[in-house]
């Protein structure tokens, strides 16, 4: 595995837990019923978290021989 491969899945990795903090940050602003915030950050915990998942299998390599 290449030093780009795996700079590559530590950002994945990182991306996903990022959204997964937006799901923490989601639950405070509801307990304190922020609504607003809560609504922002569900959005930002979706997309982290599906940028994540997804992302990673969508990169596309070409070879010039």
């Amino acid at each position: 595995m290449s030093l780009k491969n795996i700079f590559i899945k530590f950002l994945e990795i990182t991306l996903y837990f990022h959204g997964v903090l937006h799901f923490f940050e989601f639950g405070l602003a509801i307990y304190e019923e922020a609504y607003l915030t809560a609504s922002l950050a569900a959005f930002g915990a979706i997309t982290m978290t599906l940028g994540g998942i997804f992302l990673g299998h969508s990169h596309h390599h070409t070879h010039q021989g």
